[in-house]
């Protein structure tokens, strides 16, 4: 017997079952049918939110973007830009002035007497 003949039998089987079921029964069946089959219908909502897997908190129920979260991460990005701007300019203004006073021959007479400085000048030129 191959897999269409068992087939066509269990279908025959559970159709002549079909005209001793009560007709409240029957429709009970059929609602419950056409539900399951109007939940498989429907076509999934695509999820706008990132996927943070194991991050303790749930993003998609809008914990995340609250009032503290929102400072927190701004007082964040505040204080990375201060640093960057620290980095970047106030320090190499210190460094571009010591430039200058070398090129210049402004430094004091007690940085060429030190011993580091004059072994420093040194390596720099080799």
């Amino acid at each position: 017997m191959n897999e269409h003949e068992l087939a066509r039998k269990i279908v025959q089987r559970l159709n002549g079952g079909l005209d001793h079921i009560k007709q409240g029964t029957l429709y009970r069946l059929q609602t419950a049918r056409q539900a399951a089959l109007d939940r498989c219908r429907e076509v999934p909502q695509p999820a706008f939110n990132p996927a943070l897997a194991g991050a303790g908190f749930s993003v998609s129920r809008g914990r995340f973007f609250n009032a503290r979260n929102l400072i927190a991460m701004g007082l964040l990005m505040l204080s990375l830009i201060g640093i960057t701007y620290w980095q970047y300019v106030v320090q190499s203004n210190d460094i571009a002035e010591i430039d200058a006073s070398l090129l210049t021959g402004d430094l004091p007479f007690n940085a060429y007497i030190d011993s580091n400085f004059e072994a420093w000048l040194k390596r720099s030129s080799q």
